[in-house]
């Protein structure tokens, strides 16, 4: 874990047609370190106190030279702290505490095909890990969605990284893939394909993960799920981001913490 201040290389900005407004954040540090797919940073927009709180990404891209390690983030423009970093220029400053987290696991895909589920935002989170996963020659699907086609966080390069044919989206209105909720093709494409070994990995809003875990179970294939949760420290201090997992005690559950516990978890460990 590194804190340190990171130098913008760049930051563009994007708009749906759903209103929702985003950002691609690149930035660099004169430092070289390893960062693992799922893992996240803490960021923020340097020399402003207000919010003073940073702001969690997963890491979507990185790119590692021998003086120096650049990555980015997709992010979308919602509240103080990220209207702050959508208006840094190249050669600004932004705050940085990374990389945090866990990671997935990869080995759990050895000999079945990767099933990647993507909503929204999370998307970013699972594009690292299907660079490896391509790497490692595993057969890799992905199921992207959101309300529009220009919220479909990645997508081209998703396209580019997985053949097209195995890049499935859906969409609230319909512009791009399937009519409505992304769960439904991956159902779909589960009920079809029964005999194919699978693991699912996913990231998205709480309702889409707890769809995925609900649908694993039912089609007995093991998922892992990478929580979206608020934080204020991103080490394991605050508490702000604790999630039920599954327990044996009298409540039937327990509180982790998704900063350091994870943010990966096992589908069949929470506690919905």
């Amino acid at each position: 874990m590194i804190d340190t201040i990171a130098t913008v290389e760049r930051n563009e900005l994007s708009q749906a047609l759903s209103g929702r407004r985003y950002g691609l954040l690149r930035l660099r540090v004169p430092d070289s370190f390893s960062i693992l797919p799922g893992q996240f940073a803490m960021l923020k927009a340097a020399g402003i106190y207000e919010p003073l709180l940073r702001r969690a990404m997963a890491f979507y891209r990185s790119e590692r030279t021998s003086q120096e390690l650049q990555f980015e983030f997709i992010y979308q423009i919602l509240g103080r702290g990220t209207q702050a970093l959508a208006a840094l220029q190249p050669g600004a400053g932004v705050e940085f505490l990374g990389p945090l987290g866990n990671t997935y696991d990869l080995d759990a895909a050895r000999g079945r095909e990767a099933v990647l589920v993507a909503g929204g935002v999370g998307a970013p989170a699972l594009y690292m890990l299907a660079e490896k996963l391509i790497a490692w020659q595993i057969p890799t699907r992905l199921f992207i969605g959101s309300a529009s086609q220009g919220d479909l966080c990645g997508l081209a390069d998703f396209e580019t990284l997985i053949a097209k044919g195995k890049v499935h989206g859906a969409t609230m209105d319909g512009s791009y893939g399937a009519q409505g909720f992304v769960t439904a093709p991956l159902e779909a494409h589960l009920q079809a394909t029964r005999s194919l070994p699978k693991m699912i990995y996913a990231c998205g809003p709480d309702a889409m993960l707890h769809r995925v875990a609900t649908i694993a179970a039912e089609y007995d294939v093991p998922a892992q799920l990478s929580l979206e949760a608020p934080m204020g420290c991103g080490f394991g201090v605050c508490v702000g981001c604790a999630v039920a997992i599954k327990h044996e005690c009298a409540e039937g559950f327990v509180y982790k913490k998704v900063c350091t516990d994870g943010p990966v978890f096992w589908g069949d460990e929470l506690h919905f």
